[in-house]
Formats: structure tokens, sequence, C-alpha cells
């Protein structure tokens, strides 16, 4: 066997060892770093369940609640339809008791934190809105910067308003039913101002 042959050989079985000396290295130094990893993936795929977990809690529970409001909301409409004929009477005689008073007087007054409900009519347009208000003053005047109403009284609409406060209303009835009862007696969804029904 020649030298050359001896080289080769060599050569040949040096990289064998340094080939098996890599992999056995492999094996030994990296498997903290895989064992890291593992560590940090299971960690993250915990907190991505903790997530799922807790946003399927959150999609429940918002799931309950507004299967209780629409509940209430249906025993509310139930409760008003028993005694909304009543209701109808008693508010229709406490509306005839009531002065209208001009629109525009209102609007110059101050502020008041007059909790109840409103009428405003347009006279010149036979048309009525029917609202509800903690503020009563202070929602009309709303009504008064971006809305039909708005336009109709810039445009020299004769418009008047009544309202009832809570004390004269007692507590009886909601204020949604009142205000509903209110919409469909002056048929303010129909022929006026009021876009819905009301809240009930």
């Amino acid at each position: 066997m020649g030298l050359t042959e001896y080289l080769i050989i060599g050569i040949i079985a040096l990289l064998v060892v340094v080939f098996v000396a890599y992999f056995v290295l492999k094996r030994k130094t990296p498997r903290s770093d895989t064992q890291t990893t593992i560590e940090i993936n299971k960690e993250n795929i915990e907190a991505l369940a903790e997530y799922v977990k807790a946003q399927k809690e959150q999609a429940e529970e918002k799931q309950r609640l507004d299967s209780l409001r629409r509940a209430e909301q249906k025993q509310k409409l139930e409760a008003f339809k028993q005694t909304k004929d009543v209701l109808k009477d008693r508010l229709k005689t406490q509306f005839d008791q009531k002065e209208w008073r001009p629109l525009s007087q209102i609007l110059k007054s101050a502020d008041k934190g007059v909790v109840g409900i409103y009428i405003i009519y347009n006279e010149t347009k036979n048309k009525y809105y029917v609202g509800q208000a903690k503020q009563i003053i202070q929602r009309v005047k709303k009504h008064f910067q971006v809305e039909d109403m708005a336009r109709d009284f810039l445009d020299g609409d004769r418009m008047n308003i009544k309202f009832l406060t809570a004390n004269e209303l007692g507590n009886d009835y909601r204020l949604d039913h009142v205000e509903k009862t209110g919409i469909e007696i002056f048929e303010a969804d129909k022929n006026g101002y009021n876009k819905t029904t009301g809240n009930l």
C-alpha cells in the first residue's frame, strides 16, 4: 500500500471522527436549547389557551346578559300592553290640561334638570315629536342643532311644546311606557318627527 493510499485512509478516518464528534456534541449541547424552545412553546400554547378560554367566557357572559335584557324587554312590553289603554286615557287627560308654550321661549330659557316627557308640535305642518329626558330643556335644545325640526323651525314654522314632569306622571308607569304611549297618541312615528315607536 503506497503513501497516497495511507494518506487517503487517514483523511477518511479523520473525517469520520470529526463527523461522529460533531453529531455527538450536537446531540448533547443543543438538547438544553431544544428543551428551552419546547418549554417556551408550551408557555405560549398555555397562554393562548387561557386567552381563548377567557374570550369564550366573555362571549358566554355577553350572550347571557343579552338574553336577560331581551327577557326584561319582553316583560316590559307585556306589562305595557296590559295597561296601555288606561295609560293612554290618563296621558291624554294630563296633556289636555297643559297649555302649549312657544318653543322659542323654551330655547331661550336656562337649562333645568326636569325629568319627564315632552311633546313638540309643529303647528304649521301638524307634526309631533314625543320624547323623554332627564333634563327636558337641555334635551329639547339638542334637537334644534341638527335634526329635521331645526330646519322647520329655522324656516319659520310655528312650533310649541308641552311637557309633564316625572312628579306629575307618578310612579305607576315607566317613562319608556309613557313615551311609547305618547308616540301612539300623537302618531309621532307615522306623521311626525319620531324615527321609532320608543324604547320598548
